[in-house]
């Protein structure tokens, strides 16, 4: 990936995209198959308990490996299948960061895979993820 791709995916990340803006997450980093995407914790990820909501905990791993594919091809995809490990609790105050990987990239399907960690290095979250290419480009 070259450095101006690296910048555009970036910037289409952290500047184009509404869900992640309004859910306090953005992309820090990215590289060939790989995209690291950060959540600071806060009131509005919360379960009733205090805790990570799961479904915030899913976007964030989603968002990662989404954004790990874009940087091997500019392509639209979506989830197709995705299964996730809920591993430890994460609390109000963490920051949590997500590193989603490219396992596999074929002529349809990608497969990705993400781990979530908390800012002690504890593993929240195992994630793995089939997706489909749409066949659109991704309007940069």
């Amino acid at each position: 990936m070259t450095e101006a791709l690296k910048k555009t995916l970036l910037d289409f990340s952290n500047n184009k995209e509404p869900f992640l803006t309004h859910n306090h997450m953005y992309t820090a980093d990215l590289s060939d198959g790989c995209a690291t995407v950060v959540l600071p914790m806060c009131e509005d990820s919360l379960n009733r308990w205090g805790g990570a909501h799961g479904g915030i905990l899913f976007s964030l791993c989603d968002v990662a490996m989404g954004m790990a594919i874009m940087t091997l091809r500019q392509e639209m995809v979506v989830t197709v299948n995705a299964s996730i490990d809920y591993l430890a609790a994460a609390s109000a105050g963490s920051t949590l960061t997500a590193v989603g990987r490219v396992d596999r990239i074929g002529g349809k399907l990608a497969f990705c895979s993400a781990e979530i960690t908390d800012e002690t290095g504890n593993v929240v979250v195992r994630s793995h993820t089939v997706m489909c290419f749409t066949g659109k480009p991704l309007e940069l």
